[in-house]
């Protein structure tokens, strides 16, 4: 279920970068990336890391599922608003970095956020009463959705009614999920603990500085690159991104399995299972090296021969700014394995002092290059940074693991035969589905 959702949001979001580029041109893809970015930013910045201590609570059965949804919704309106008035006022203040969007479309953006705070906390509220449907049926029909009403209002209205398109599909599941979610309500009939939602935030702060950190290392650079170079360099380096991110699609799921693995594996602390542990671990690393070298070959691939053809001929530079972007993407999609390692190892700190370290020195990355290269120092400022993230990780990884990272990735002859036994697992897993 989690990888089919990846798959649609990943092939619904591409489907929705093309539209937007081959009917608005780079400016208006350059202004869209822009408006979805916002929203990001302001979704990972306002959460306040709410949506880990909702699944702890919730998942430990101290709080009941109904009356988190309902705490999760005020909060989320709260937070939301204020998140809102601070993206504005950021407009206002800054206009340059926003210069893709006008003022009314940045409030219109910025209106976007109460409801994708609403349906992303209650989506781990249904992870965490095991209601999976709950959790990945949300980012994919906000894609989706995207998708649809983009086609509906972009071809008359241009960029302003993909930003409305942006907004509504926000509102529209959000909307969708709440109504779902009254089963939750339902199931959740017993009394909770007071004081839950201090505790919750409590246990998310905790992890929210580095989630916080990286998405300034991740799109500090669209803002910086807006504010000193053309809408349709943004939308070029736009095109780029798109493309090369799809390489996190499958090191992020295995990262998502592996990492309560590990913690199971970790908290038994039999021998038996510590020498499971380490032998999922470097299965696992060396999955992953397998994923991201093929990848890497069609992405190259993908760049060369079908930017042109299927954005036009105004993004042929988006093939360069994607090709320099490249290495640090595959480097960054190794760290998803290493990270999920480390913490479910039980050491979160790590995580907070890679992008301790790695933040200022992408900073300094994108005010050196972006300003004097444009969009070919923001593709070169992040591929650094990647990389950098990527050594402090593999760092860490050793620390934790003992083990070496560089010998550990090599792959060996039982990945092969993994892959020839995957076809048979996966109709073995489908007939169990069809049976129950």
């Amino acid at each position: 279920m989690g990888a089919a959702s990846r798959i649609t949001v990943a092939a619904t979001g591409a489907a929705t970068t093309i539209l937007v580029a081959r009917l608005l041109g780079p400016e208006g893809a350059g202004g869209f990336a822009l408006a979805t970015t916002i929203v990001y930013v302001l979704t990972v910045l306002t959460s306040l890391g709410m949506e880990h201590g909702i699944a702890y609570y919730v998942s430990a059965g101290s709080w009941a599922p109904g009356q988190a949804v309902a705490a999760s919704q005020r909060l989320a309106l709260a937070t939301g608003s204020a998140g809102a008035l601070l993206g504005f006022g950021a407009r206002l203040a800054l206009p340059s970095a926003f210069g893709g969007l006008t003022v009314a479309e940045c409030a219109l953006v910025a209106g976007a956020l109460p409801f994708a705070l609403a349906w992303f906390y209650a989506s781990f509220v249904a992870l965490a009463d095991d209601r999976y449907e709950g959790y990945v049926l949300p980012p994919a029909a906000q894609s989706t959705t995207l998708l649809l009403l983009g086609v509906a209002l972009t071809i008359p209205f241009g960029l302003t009614g993909a930003v409305v398109a942006l907004t509504a599909s926000h509102a529209l599941v959000a909307a969708a999920t709440l109504v779902w979610a009254r089963r939750l309500r339902r199931r959740g009939d017993h009394a909770s603990e007071p004081g839950q939602v201090r505790r919750a935030l409590g246990f998310g702060v905790k992890g929210y500085a580095a989630n916080a950190l990286q998405v300034l290392n991740y799109r500090a650079d669209f803002f910086v690159l807006s504010a000193v170079a053309s809408a349709a360099a943004l939308g070029q380096y736009a095109v780029a991104v798109a493309v090369t991110t799809v390489m996190w699609l499958l090191p992020q799921a295995l990262g998502d399995v592996l990492f309560p693995r590990v913690a199971a594996l970790s908290a038994s602390g039999h021998s038996d299972a510590v020498e499971h542990r380490a032998f999922v671990e470097a299965k696992s690393l060396r999955h992953t090296a397998l994923i991201v070298a093929a990848s890497t070959a069609v992405l190259a691939l993908a760049l060369v021969f079908l930017v042109v053809p299927i954005y036009g001929p105004e993004f042929r530079d988006s093939i360069a700014l994607g090709l320099i972007r490249l290495p640090g993407v595959a480097l960054l999609g190794l760290s998803a394995t290493l990270s999920a390692t480390i913490v479910g190892r039980g050491r979160p700190q790590y995580s907070l002092y890679t992008t301790l370290v790695a933040t200022p020195v992408t900073m300094v990355l994108y005010a050196a290059l972006i300003p004097s290269l444009e969009a070919t120092g923001a593709a070169l400022a992040s591929s650094l940074s990647f990389g950098l993230s990527f050594v402090l990780a593999a760092y860490f990884y050793r620390r934790t693991t003992g083990a070496p990272v560089l010998r550990t990735l090599v792959p060996t002859a039982s990945e092969l035969a993994d892959y020839r036994a995957l076809g048979p697992k996966i109709r073995e897993w489908a007939a169990g589905l069809r049976a129950r």
